[in-house]
């Protein structure tokens, strides 16, 4: 018997048709935003659809979701938006406003969150990237520089096991500097401190 802790991310969403109604959801925040909204400016209802569909399959496939069969090659089948680093942040947050009205748990809420952040590549071009001694000097809640490395990624949609083979620390580490962060930032889940950190502009 398949217990909800046996059960995939995927799963536990509700499946395809779940994911697709918060992507859905989520390109009408982008499409209506004052910040990112040109990028489908004179497209069609139908041309803005398809892309939300695209984009649900690349999330779905990235999550190994049977309904998406076909294996999504984001280089080929995904062209992208191509928005810069800097437009990432209302990315963020405009995802972070909708998991936040969704009726998903906090624990779904969080992956989730990681399985869209994952498109990141397929989605910005690597432009206005701001300097590293800029970012650090947008932290007001005196965070280490490994603690803000660590935040950086978990906006990044990164989970503890891919945070700690990137930074070679332990994934006890992580866990640690995450509730760290936490606490000095006010925040109470990945999804809040993404956008702390992409409105700072790490991500």
């Amino acid at each position: 018997m398949t217990t909800s802790a046996d059960k995939s991310l995927y799963q536990r969403l509700g499946g395809y048709n779940a994911i697709a109604s918060v992507v859905t959801e989520l390109y009408d925040r982008m499409v209506n935003d004052s910040h990112v909204w040109y990028h489908w400016k004179g497209l069609s209802a139908d041309s803005i659809a398809a892309e939300s569909r695209r984009f649900t399959d690349l999330v779905c496939a990235n999550e190994d979701g049977p309904d998406a069969a076909w294996r999504c090659d984001a280089n080929n089948t995904y062209t992208g938006l191509g928005i810069s680093n800097v437009e990432w942040e209302y990315f963020v947050n405009l995802t972070a406003e909708t998991l936040d009205q969704s009726s998903l748990t906090d624990r779904e809420k969080d992956g989730l969150f990681s399985m869209l952040a994952s498109s990141k590549a397929a989605i910005t071009v690597d432009s206005q990237a701001p300097s590293s001694s800029a970012v650090f000097a947008a932290f007001p809640h005196q965070l280490t520089q490994r603690e803000r490395e660590v935040l950086r990624l978990v906006a990044m949609g990164k989970n503890n096991p891919e945070i700690a083979a990137e930074l070679f620390i332990s994934i006890n580490t992580v866990t640690r500097h995450i509730s760290n962060i936490f606490a000095k930032t006010s925040t109470t889940n990945r999804v809040q401190a993404a956008v702390y950190a992409a409105r700072r502009h790490l991500v």
